[in-house]
């Protein structure tokens, strides 16, 4: 799975972004203040080698990140 595109509404994004962390995905918000490189992350996801999740809510879009491969990818200097 490269890049999921999601669309919902705001009363659905709690919800479901308890399942994502339930999931193991990651926000990239959280990823960026921990250190990774969000744009390299992005990168690796639109190259197909990372999963992630791009949610659209609204006119807000948020990215989220499978946490093991977004960890493996920065220790390995990827991101």
């Amino acid at each position: 799975m490269a890049i999921k595109n999601i669309e919902m509404d705001r009363r659905d994004s709690a919800i479901f972004r308890k399942q994502l962390k339930r999931g193991g995905f990651l926000s990239a918000s959280y990823l960026s203040v921990n250190g990774f490189d969000v744009a390299k992350l992005r990168k690796l996801a639109l190259a197909g080698e990372l999963d992630a999740i791009r949610c659209a809510i609204g006119n807000s879009i948020r990215w989220y990140y499978r946490e093991r491969q977004a960890e493996n990818a920065h220790l390995r200097g990827l991101a």
